[in-house]
């Protein structure tokens, strides 16, 4: 952290709690709390430059502030203190205030500092300022709960299995939420309601911490395929893949958590085509393809629409758009436009062809397994697709996929599980799946791909070919999370 940032952390740390105090004490017009508000809403504005959000967070006797632990310094040993010791009172873990919030008035920050006040009077102090939060209409203010502890903070008794799969855990509950969070956006939309996008947000912040903690669990997540909410499933996966891509090129925080909500919301105006189109099980006429090609135009509409901070849509309006375009501009809609694809738009592209070939679908029943998938997009590589960011894709997915189901030359199944801890990225570490003899599968061990025998030299088992997981009704997910 930069001299000038943990300045501007420790000057927000200051306001905040000199604003909560006056709040106590003051009316609202007395000219010390207005002053405070004024210099806190200056701070916020240098806060979110280069941020969606801030975020303020407790956790083991530390505060953080935009993830960044806040030092201790003998200048503000006895703030940081008090500060910690008046959320604990209100079994506070952390706060996230959005970026409308520089839109709110003096009134509405007094209000939203006395209502944190009483919260320590409440019998239940969290739940009672989550609902009032909501009851007061604050909706730049959420609050957020308790990180995980860094590795050096972890005590060192703590089973690191138990670290993993605590993760996955996470991992799991954040995958499916982002997944109902979506069908809440398109269900407000289809019911022309006004669609808010907190809830997304706030998930995709979380699956930011995991592909930088984490990614193999979320390449793993992003295996799961479901038939019938292909669309959100689709958006999902298209949001975990970009993110991860992102991580691998040195995205910074606040840029992935952009790219994520872009891939979340790049499919939304397909909310807008006739669904008998959608659902289409033969192969689509023209006129049909024709109206299956205005979605990305129907997507930015409906980002517009979405009620959310102006400065984050049009942060995000321009990905969607162009993800069918095309590397060399050839795909649709058709532009007279010559300025190349932005970063975002490229990277999208590939996360969502990726995963469109390697998903069933209702006109097209056998999918491509994840290795056909990246053979396939190799072609266009240059065409199609950036040949650098597909060649780091193609890095970053390994020669076969996580996720990727196998068949071996002993007559097992097995699930690519890692592929980057093997010397040999084409012998994989793998899960060995066996029938259950209820009509499924169920593991029976692992099993390193290179691993030879002792005597002769040869492998134990060797790769045969791949096989869609679909084909045997196979959720690769449920093995490898």
């Amino acid at each position: 952290m930069t001299l000038e940032t943990r300045s501007l952390h420790e000057k927000f740390i200051q306001c905040f709690y000199k604003l909560i105090q006056l709040a106590k004490i003051h009316e609202d017009n007395n000219q010390l709390l207005l002053e405070c508000i004024e210099e806190f809403m200056q701070v916020i504005g240098r806060l979110l430059v280069d941020d969606d959000q801030i975020t303020l967070q407790i956790s083991r006797g530390n505060i953080y502030l935009q993830d960044e632990k806040l030092r201790y310094r003998r200048k503000i040993n006895s703030l940081i203190n008090n500060l910690i010791q008046y959320l604990e009172k209100r079994t506070l873990p952390g706060l996230c205030f959005c970026t409308n919030i520089q839109k709110a008035s003096a009134k509405e920050i007094i209000e939203f500092s006395r209502t944190l006040n009483n919260a320590e009077q409440q019998e239940d102090p969290l739940k009672w300022f989550v609902q009032e939060l909501e009851n007061q209409g604050f909706a730049w203010a959420e609050v957020v709960y308790e990180q995980e502890a860094s590795p050096e903070e972890q005590a060192p008794e703590t089973d690191p299995r138990d670290q993993v799969q605590k993760r996955k855990e996470q991992a799991r509950t954040s995958y499916f939420y982002a997944v109902d969070s979506l069908k809440e956006v398109a269900e407000k939309i289809s019911c022309r309601k006004k669609a808010g996008v907190r809830k997304s947000l706030r998930v995709v912040q979380n699956m930011v911490d995991l592909v930088m903690e984490d990614e193999p669990i979320l390449l793993g997540l992003s295996t799961i395929r479901d038939y019938d909410d292909y669309t959100f499933t689709h958006s999902v996966n298209v949001a975990i893949l970009s993110m991860c891509l992102g991580q691998r090129i040195g995205l910074s925080r606040s840029s992935l958590h952009r790219l994520g909500v872009c891939g979340l919301f790049h499919d939304l105006g397909k909310l807008d085509i006739p669904i008998e189109i959608i659902h289409q099980p033969g192969k689509l006429n023209q006129s049909e393809f024709e109206e299956i090609k205005k979605h990305t135009i129907y997507s930015v509409i409906q980002i517009i629409k979405l009620e959310a901070p102006h400065e984050l849509k049009a942060k995000i309006l321009l990905p969607p758009f162009e993800h069918h375009l095309k590397y060399d501009l050839s795909g649709y809609p058709k532009t007279n436009r010559k300025k190349p694809l932005s970063l975002f738009g490229r990277i999208i592209a590939i996360a969502d062809v990726f995963d469109a070939i390697t998903s069933p679908r209702v006109y097209r029943h056998v999918a491509f397994t994840p290795d056909q998938a990246l053979n396939m997009m190799l072609d266009g590589a240059g065409t199609d697709f950036d040949p650098i960011l597909l060649k780091i894709f193609i890095n970053m997915l390994g020669v076969y996929p996580i996720g990727s189901l196998l068949e071996l030359d002993t007559g097992e199944l097995a699930l690519v599980m890692d592929n980057e801890t093997t010397l040999d990225e084409t012998r994989p570490l793998v899960v060995l799946l066996a029938e259950n003899g209820n009509g499924g599968y169920a593991t029976f061990g692992v099993a390193d791909l290179a691993e030879r025998d002792a005597q002769s030299g040869a492998f134990l088992r060797t790769i045969v070919k791949s096989i869609h997981p679909s084909t045997l009704g196979i959720q690769p997910a449920e093995f490898l999370i």
